[in-house]
């Protein structure tokens, strides 16, 4: 393969992802009780396999955070039975709503599960998803 063909593939891939963030339909779900975060999924991205929940999440902040980013783009992982959740994938975005600069990047070798805490957020949002 040519350097010219692998570069169009390198971009049709980068293309292909800020597609899919500028194209989820997303629905905010819950607010942290001081409102500085709000937590929003995309209601067509929730794939099921069991007890098991997999969906896209955006947590856009109001303020910018350490690092500069305003907004974190997640494919959490929720265990319907448990009450547990693992994030498979994260990025930071320079902008609201996972606009902007993508600032970095994280995939978890090994993702480790969290219970959650009752009357939270994300337990909202672990209702929402598992009655899908």
């Amino acid at each position: 393969m040519n350097i010219f063909a692998t570069k169009k593939i390198i971009l049709a891939c980068v293309l292909a992802t800020s597609a899919a963030s500028a194209f989820a339909e997303w629905t905010k779900v819950s607010e942290s009780d001081d409102g500085e975060v709000s937590f929003y999924i995309d209601y067509k991205s929730i794939r099921k396999d069991g007890n098991l929940r997999k969906v896209w999440m955006v947590h856009d902040y109001m303020q910018a955070k350490k690092g500069g980013y305003k907004s974190v783009r997640l494919m959490v992982e929720f265990d319907c039975k448990a009450e547990r959740y693992r994030t498979l994938t994260i990025s930071g975005h320079s902008e609201n709503m996972v606009l902007g600069a993508t600032l970095g990047t994280e995939n978890p070798s090994a993702p480790q599960w969290v219970y959650i805490p009752p009357s939270s957020s994300i337990e909202t949002t672990l209702k929402i998803v598992c009655a899908k």
